[in-house]
């Protein structure tokens, strides 16, 4: 069950790949502007993301 997950979820992403770079290939202006948005758009969330997770966690001990 685990691995049909794997295979579907590789195959959707190859086909996503596939997409993006047919799509780059004729329209690549368009395109361009589209990463360009998104890397506005997500950069500084990304960035955010990877800083928090980064921080130490504190582990508070419980006192009885």
């Amino acid at each position: 069950m685990k691995t049909q997950f794997i295979k579907d979820f590789i195959r959707n992403l190859v086909i996503l790949a596939i997409l993006g770079i047919v799509l780059f290939v004729l329209f690549p202006d368009i395109m361009r502007q589209v990463f360009e948005l998104y890397s506005a758009l997500l950069g500084p969330i990304a960035i955010l993301v990877v800083v928090v997770a980064a921080l130490p966690q504190k582990k508070r001990k419980r006192q009885r």
